[in-house]
């Protein structure tokens, strides 16, 4: 029976031992030193000799040293010594050491280090009473054997508790009765590390990675004008930020209602006989090397009926039109120029205004559209609210100056249209206007 045991403690210690062998160690912080030197308190419960009772108890003290052969795998010697008073009913006092040595498999990782090991050697008995053959003596020798494991506390690279370490240890010292002896050994105190198995290894907190981010892109959208009258553009524009440069973004848009005209993060929707009621636009912005890394955006606008002043033509000015049906419209009109950063109309403006305002009386036949554009300077998404402003302001202007709402849109394309790509004043002057689009052509 006590062969069996011992055959499956030590079974259960070499399959541990292979178990471990099979792990890769990837916490380089959690790596142990090359030397653990151990010092502290043992208890023993005990029962040799004289008799097997498990009669006694022990107090004495342990040293022991383990060397580390790799990460997970070692061998560990120790010296125990105990003594305890009165252990029989003779009165004889008994001081126990052992000496023992085996491997050692242990796992250390941040602020633990559990371990297991197997030790046998020898086992010295004196200022006792050991009965033999012929009467008995006072000091014995035997084999020991001891298996089991324990918990390190790590304070430091250098520093650790042992809390504890519990050892099943075997004698077989002569009692009188079979020679043999089954006692608890529980142990606690201080390890001293020395050396290290890597180079440059420190003692920290295993450093997590970031997690994944759940995509690399984000893409918002917007309408400008997201009420229109039937029949008059709708802009939308899309927003992409990426986690990191991935080069460029393709964009794809498809609508519940209408036409989309463009391409781009910039498009219009087409509204031509659309029934009044609401409709979504939907958006997908990608990387071009990889189509399938990609997030999607959804913005609505309404369609509404035109107001019955704006179904009326309005009354013309002059009995003679300011161009000939036969001009370019476009010949006729003037673009608004603005200052910095701003969207109110200049006093060289209005000159303008009052020209646009009567041709665009003139001709009842022509819609507009007013597309508002900014510098280079501030960020994409500044620029597109700056240049929607320019072409709000100068819509409500030909609206003050007599010209049907119905008749001019307004659109932005910020700085992402420029009419000049230069450094200097002069031409980031150029790029602040509104510009008038006469509508199918």
């Amino acid at each position: 029976m006590k062969k069996e045991l011992v055959l499956t403690l030590m079974l259960i210690l070499a399959g541990g031992t292979a178990a471990r062998a099979q792990q890769t160690v990837t916490d380089i912080d959690a790596m142990p030193a090359r030397w653990d030197i151990a010092g502290g308190y043992n208890f023993i419960k005990a029962n040799a000799p004289p008799g097997d009772c498990g009669c006694f108890s022990m107090n004495g003290a342990f040293v022991g040293a383990d060397l580390n052969l790799t990460p997970w795998f070692g061998v560990t010697g120790e010296l125990n010594a105990g003594h305890a008073t009165k252990i029989s009913d003779l009165g004889q006092n008994l001081t126990l050491t052992t000496l023992m040595g085996g491997p050692r498999i242990s796992w250390t990782h941040f602020r633990y280090t559990p371990f297991a090991e197997f030790k046998a050697g020898g086992a010295r008995g004196t200022g006792s009473f050991f009965p033999t053959n012929t009467g008995g003596k006072s000091s014995d020798t035997s084999f020991a054997y001891s298996i089991g494991g324990g918990l390190d506390l790590n304070l430091s690279q250098r520093l650790a508790v042992r809390v504890p370490e519990i050892q099943y240890l075997h004698t077989a010292f002569p009692n009188g009765v079979n020679t043999s002896q089954h006692q608890l050994q529980i142990g606690v105190g201080v390890v001293l590390r020395f050396g290290s198995l890597m180079p440059g290894h420190h003692f920290a907190a295993p450093v997590q990675a970031p997690p994944p981010a759940a995509t690399e892109i984000s893409f918002a959208c917007e309408a400008t004008n997201p009420e229109v009258v039937s029949g008059r553009p709708v802009q939308v524009v899309g927003t992409a930020t990426v986690n990191q440069d991935r080069g460029e973004l393709s964009y794809s848009w498809t609508t519940g209602g209408g036409k989309v005209l463009g391409e781009g993060r910039m498009v219009a929707i087409d509204t031509l006989n659309l029934a009044p009621g609401t409709y979504r636009v939907a958006g997908r912005a990608s990387l071009a090397s990889n189509p399938s890394v990609a997030s999607a955006c959804e913005v609505s606008f309404t369609v509404k009926e035109p107001a019955m002043s704006d179904k009326t033509m309005p009354t013309k000015v002059s009995s003679s039109p300011v161009g000939s049906y036969d001009d370019d419209p476009r010949e006729h009109l003037h673009d608004i120029f603005f200052n910095y950063d701003q969207a109110n109309l200049r006093s060289d403006a209005q000159d303008s205004i009052r020209k646009d305002a009567a041709f665009l009386i003139s001709r009842p036949d022509l819609e507009i559209t007013v597309a508002g554009y900014a510098d280079e300077r501030g960020s994409a998404e500044y620029n597109i609210a700056l240049g929607l402003q320019r072409a709000v302001q100068t819509r409500d202007a030909l609206i003050a100056s007599g010209v049907p709402e119905a008749r001019v849109q307004v659109l932005s394309y910020g700085k992402e249209k420029p009419f000049c790509t230069e450094e200097n004043e002069a031409c980031y002057q150029q790029n602040r206007r509104a510009q008038f689009l006469v509508n199918g052509r």
